[in-house]
């Protein structure tokens, strides 16, 4: 992979629903929102361009996730930043973090809410067993090069 890192940017507003009973986007919430910035940038995961199932899938197998400052309501939107740090055969891992609208990665001190890294493994959709990338479908993700995230252990 290359050392040159290129982050997908996909603003997200925060919904009403988003927030929880102390005032803050749900855990739940997140999720969503990392899918959707997923799909934004990778819109043909197992689907056409006229959104048809195709003959294999990706599906999530694990997800990874350090809730770093809180979020709460605003009208401002935040922005998901997407990158692929890891393609395999068959499985490819994308990274994550939320951040304000007006910020860059190279931005010093810009507050991350949220650090993610989700692991998806590709199915053929008959066997429901792995299957190799094509070339034209490791090009998709090799747009968005970069290094893991830097999450916490436990």
């Amino acid at each position: 992979m290359s050392t040159t890192s290129r982050r997908g940017r996909v603003p997200m507003q925060v919904r009403w629903s988003d927030v929880d009973l102390f005032a803050h986007v749900n855990n739940a919430a997140y999720l969503r929102f990392l899918d959707d910035a997923r799909f934004a940038l990778f819109p043909s995961m197992g689907v056409d361009p006229a959104g048809r199932p195709t003959d294999s899938m990706l599906v999530v197998v694990k997800h990874e996730i350090d809730y770093l400052a809180p979020l709460a309501f605003r009208p401002e939107p935040v922005v998901v930043e997407v990158w692929v740090p890891r393609i395999g055969r068959s499985s490819v891992d994308f990274a994550y973090e939320i951040v304000d609208l007006d910020t860059e990665p190279t931005t010093p001190d810009r507050t991350v809410y949220l650090r993610a890294r989700s692991r998806m493994v590709q199915l053929d959709r008959r066997t429901l067993a792995p299957r190799a990338f094509t070339d034209s479908e490791r090009a998709v993700f090799e747009r968005f090069p970069g290094e893991g995230p830097e999450l916490h252990g436990w």
